[in-house]
This record gives structure tokens, sequence and C-alpha cells, in this order.
């Protein structure tokens, strides 16, 4: 295993100045990266805030300050009323024809990026969400290559800090590459991570050849400075073969992804929490001796399954502090929608109860990824995977938020925190003369969230330059038109928060 600690700044977020000026001047901003298909439906991208009436039509924001960048724009299907305080996470995945890059995104209720760094060619990004490490707030990614059929990864944990530094980079031990499903911190100063393996197998009392294969389960905590495994966990050691509802391969060559474990959790002192996707159950694994302490579901449920409770090809089981345990029930035809559900778990009488399920206003199956997240007071957050989008619900079940990505890109997961940015490189300024109208300027700050508003600045000297006027922040691109009879030669921002104070300026900038 390697853990590699440093400061450097993550590769795709920027690139120098000159090359983004020169860009600006001669290209059009790129087009989508499209590494893997995953379908969905087409979708009506929302209103640009400080962009071209034509641009408002496009399925990817087009910006004059970050020409690179082309977020997939969000659809707001129910605006936002009520919704909790805090930042939406997303990761959009690649899709062939989409407008929008895949990448890391940060969007605010209207969808507005706050932040966001695309994909590098070739590279996946999964498990975009916001964490704690050594009592910082931090942002953790899963980045590698996804291996589908049948859907797992090959690649690292990152974990950044709120100046959107690379910090750290995780691997598992014993040669293993850590799995995109679930990369979580604890306040131990570890990470629990996922793995996969291809291991050999007799698959005759299933059905299947003598020399098969099947991928293998694997769960860690690593301690992060170190590199440690403190704790290991194989599912070939308590989970059988005959516990799976996914069918054998049709040929025989390939490897059966019997388990596909897809979350992992604290529980208690001494406990795990893990899901498996492909035996419809959730484990509690005791750390003392290494065992399955019970299964919740699938075909050896220790519990009494009641009404409404069993659930397939699941994901994202969490404890939460009452004992409920909540997961992303993905369900399968005959039913027609997926669903986030809240089981109430007696372990002393071994029952199961459904105490709370949530559906997407739109009936929507999704047939992979998603998730389910508890919030304060009551409130629910539901990331909905393989149907594209997202839906806040207030404690009563009423919807609070609903929304989809364009052009049905989807995002793995989906989670709300509130985050606090503080990039370290400058904002930037385009001054844009228009063709039949006042010169335009246009301000932003990728990642910066404490910008209340802009002061534009103009002149004909770069080293002396005027204030031209101030206006709030609109957006992630924020515009400024100049009168009709100004004509500077360059132009800069500063972003100002709340009380007035600068917060970064831009470097002058020929107006183009």
């Amino acid at each position: 295993m390697t853990v590699t600690p440093t400061t450097q700044t993550i590769p795709t977020t920027h690139t120098t100045r000159t090359t983004r000026t020169v860009a600006r001047r001669r290209t059009a901003a790129p087009a989508a990266l499209a590494a893997m298909l995953i379908t969905a439906a087409g979708l009506v991208a929302p209103p640009a805030y400080a962009q071209d009436e034509a641009d408002s039509r496009q399925s990817a924001w087009r910006f004059h300050t970050e020409p690179d960048l082309t977020p997939p724009r969000i659809n707001t299907v129910t605006q936002a009323n009520g919704t909790a305080p805090g930042e939406i996470f997303l990761a959009p995945l690649p899709k062939q024809d989409a407008a929008g890059q895949p990448g890391k995104l940060i969007v605010d209720d209207r969808g507005d990026p706050v932040w966001f760094a695309p994909n590098e060619p070739g590279v996946a990004t999964q498990d975009f969400k916001m964490q704690t490490y050594r009592g910082d707030p931090v942002l953790t990614y899963w980045e590698g290559n996804v291996v589908a059929p049948p859907g797992y990864g090959e690649g690292e944990a990152v974990i950044m800090d709120s100046s959107y530094r690379e910090i750290a980079r995780l691997q598992l031990g014993g040669g293993l590459q850590a799995d995109l499903h679930d990369v979580v911190l604890t306040e131990r100063g570890t990470a629990l991570l996922l793995g996969y393996e291809k291991v050999a197998r007799d698959l005759t009392p299933v059905g299947g050849p003598a020399d098969g294969s099947v991928f293998e389960g694997v769960v860690q905590e690593v301690d992060i400075d170190s590199g440690e495994v403190l704790f290991e966990w194989r599912s070939l050691a308590d989970v059988g073969l005959d516990e799976s509802f996914l069918p054998l391969p049709e040929d025989p060559s390939s490897t059966w992804d019997y388990f596909h474990v897809n979350s992992v959790q604290e529980d208690g002192n001494d406990g795990l929490l893990i899901s498996a996707r492909n035996t419809h159950a959730v484990y509690r694994l005791d750390k003392n001796t290494g065992k399955v302490d019970w299964r919740l579901g699938g075909k050896r449920s220790d519990f009494r399954m009641g009404e409404g409770t069993t659930f397939e090809w699941a994901h994202d089981a969490r404890r939460r502090p009452n004992g409920t345990i909540t997961l992303f029930d993905n369900g399968a035809p005959p039913k027609d929608r997926s669903r986030a559900i809240t089981l109430d778990v007696d372990e002393n009488a071994g029952t199961a109860s459904l105490a709370g399920s949530l559906e997407r206003p739109k009936a929507a199956l999704s047939p992979n990824m998603g998730n389910y997240q508890a919030m304060p007071g009551g409130k629910a957050f539901v990331g909905w995977g393989g149907s594209s989008g997202y839906t806040e619900y207030h404690a009563d079940g009423s919807v609070a938020l609903d929304a989809e990505i364009a052009d049905g890109m989807n995002s793995y997961r989906s989670f709300r925190k509130e985050w606090t940015g503080t990039p370290t490189d400058d904002p930037e300024v385009a001054g844009v003369v228009g063709q039949d109208g006042p010169t335009g300027v246009y301000a932003s700050w990728n990642g910066a969230t404490e910008v209340a508003s802009w002061r534009f600045l103009a002149g004909d000297d770069r080293g002396s330059l005027e204030p031209a006027g101030e206006v709030p922040r609109t957006g992630f691109e924020t515009k400024l038109d100049l009168p009709a009879d100004a004509d500077p030669a360059y132009v800069a921002v500063e972003a100002l928060d709340s009380d007035g104070r600068v917060l970064g300026r831009s470097p002058a900038e020929p107006v183009e």
C-alpha cells in the first residue's frame, strides 16, 4: 500500500493564465469527455445567470472567464423551498454525446456551479463528498479506471483541503487498488476502503465451471499516515457463493461478481456495516473476530423481514444515531421505482420493520448507483444514481428540491454539506467588446464560497485602473456592462466578502 502526502494542487483544476488567455482568443470550450455510456432520459437546461441568451439553451455551462470549464447544467424540477444549508456535491459521469464535462462539481440550490474540476482524459471520478480529517473539513473522492462490467474501480482515494490542494492519496494493502464505491475517513486518522480481487474458484456447486473465478469483496481499514493495514475482511471467508442473486456469466471464462461490496461504515467501536449489491444484503462485521456478526436481508437473513423491508441490488447502508439503518433500494422489475428506505432493526428480537420510505416525485427505477443521506431535523437528501439527479425532502416527506443533470448525465452519489472553499489562485476576469452594445466585464473565482460581491476596475493603463462598478455576485460568473462610451484597454476585478473586505484581486487583463 502507498500513501503519498503532497501539497500540490490537483492538475485538473487550473491551467496557467497564459494558456487561458490564448484559449479565450482562439478556441471555444472543449467538447465533453466521453469514456463510457450510461443511459438515462434527456433533460432541459435551466436559465443562465451571466451567460448570453443563446448559451442559456445549452446543456453545459460556458464561461468567458473559464473557457476550459464546461460543467453540465442542472435542471431544477422542483425549485428549492426550505432546503437545508450547504452546497450540493456531485461527480457527473461521462456520457456519450453529453455536452458537459465529467468531473468533480459543487453547485448551489439553483444548480449554479460553485467549484468544478474536470476529469483528466481517460480518468474517472466518483464518490465526491465532504468529510473531516484531523478536525478539518476536507474533500474526498475516488479517482481511477472503471472496470465495466461488472462495475468496480481500480484507482486511489484522494483527500483535498479547503483550498483544493491535494494532501494525500490512499491505496489498499496487498497490492490491491482502491474501489470506487466508498471512501470513509474516521476520527482516528484512518480510512475505510473497499477493493475487488479476482480469485480462482470451483463453481460447480452453483452450476458453473470447475475452473471458474469470482470477484471477492475486500474491506480494509488503513492508517492514512503510515499506510499500515489495521483491519481486513474478505467476503469468501463468510459469504457463500449460493447467497448471490446474480446469475452466472454466460461465458464460463468470465469472472462472476457474486458479491459486489458497495458501502462501508463504522458501527460502534468494534463493528463495520457493509452493503453488498448482488446478495441483496447488509452485513455487520465484528472487528474483534473478523467475522460476520449478522446479515440483514438476502437469502440468509438473521432478521425476520417485515412488510416492505426487502430490498434488491441496494447501495449505501448507514446506521443512524437512533439505531435505524438507511439504504438506497435500487429495486428490480416488476417494481417501477427505486426508493430510499429506513429500517427499524431490533437485534434482540431479530426483526426488521419499515420505518420510512422516500420515492422520487416522478417514478424512476435506478438500475445502478444511488445514495441516501439522512440530515439533521429529519430532512433527507437522496441521489438517484443511474436515473440522474437528486431530491431533498422535508421531515414530513414533502419535496424541498428536485433536480436532474442535463443530458441524462449520472452521478454515482449526491450529497449536501456546508462547505467553505478558499482557493489559492487569483480570481478570473474577462473583458469582451460587445458587437452591438457595451463592453461586458465578467468575473469568477472557481471554488471561492465567501464572495458576496464584485468590484470591477477598468482603464487604459494596466497599472492604474479605476473603479467601474460594484455588483452582487450572481452565480459562478458575474457580469457588469460598462457605459456605452467606455472603451478601456484593461480590466480587473476584486472579490469582496459580505463586509466589503477584499478577498482577492485578479491581474489586469486586456479587453478583447
